[in-house]
């Protein structure tokens, strides 16, 4: 079997295995939604490709006098091929992962973008208003702190005035 470089190969039998896995770890514009869309069609090309080897290799008709060397030809391909399928549907389940955490965290922008900086400025502005209104939160409290405090005060002196003239408290 060596169909490895993407091309068909057949085998003595007649099987014909097409193995195709593609260029799915392309490093560059990974988070291009079209390139997305293209890794997921190979790697669903791949697994499709890799079952229907598997079910080529088991319903293979053996003849009795190459059946045993065909037969254990066919259990190493179908073996293989399965390696391959489960590795194909890791490839989707990673592909799935990344479509996911760029959904949420979002994809990652190049330095020096005019977008980026839009979007920075933009941060910046929304930062310093949470800041802004956080330490007027701050002052707010603290003035109110203190006015609890004279407060709290002047309820104590006058309790006290009133204890001192016999009066009873409010």
């Amino acid at each position: 079997m060596d169909g490895m470089d993407g091309k068909e190969s057949e085998r003595p039998s007649g099987v014909l295995i097409v193995e195709d896995p593609g260029d799915i770890e392309n490093k560059e514009d990974r988070t291009d939604a079209s390139t997305l869309l293209e890794r997921h069609n190979k790697i669903m090309a791949a697994i499709l490709t890799r079952f229907r080897n598997m079910v080529l290799a088991a319903t293979e008709n053996l003849t009795k006098d190459v059946s045993i060397p065909q037969a254990s030809l066919n259990v190493m391909t179908m073996n293989n091929e399965v390696t391959a399928l489960i590795k194909e549907i890791e490839n989707l389940l990673a592909l799935s992962r990344e479509i996911k955490q760029l959904w949420i965290a979002g994809p990652l922008r190049k330095p020096g973008n005019a977008d980026e900086m839009t979007r920075d400025k933009e941060i910046d502005e929304s930062a310093n208003k949470v800041t802004d209104m956080y330490n007027t939160l701050l002052e707010l409290q603290n003035l109110n702190n203190q006015k609890k405090t004279t407060l709290d005060a002047l309820v104590q002196e006058e309790e006290e005035r009133a204890k001192a003239n016999g009066k009873p408290s409010a």
